[in-house]
């Protein structure tokens, strides 16, 4: 999926063929919650990344901090 099919976003296209499942779906959800927000949602999208940062906490901290970082980002539109 590139850029171009997917609208505005990652391009998949890129990712190395290491970068684990859990990584890519990952990095959907963390452009998908970004859209949420550009969307008129950041409430919504701020929810989630929050619970994905639990859930992600003890046993991925790597994306956890993906996730947190959005979320200090999002977190300004409120």
């Amino acid at each position: 999926m590139t850029q171009s099919s997917a609208g505005s976003g990652l391009d998949y296209s890129a990712l190395s063929p290491i970068t684990s499942v859990q990584e890519q779906i990952n990095l959907l959800l963390l452009e998908t919650l970004q859209q949420l927000a550009d969307a008129g949602e950041p409430d919504a999208a701020c929810r989630i990344a929050g619970k994905a940062c639990k859930i992600l906490r003890s046993t991925a901290p790597k994306d956890e901090r993906r996730f947190n970082a959005l979320l200090h980002r999002l977190v300004r539109r409120l």
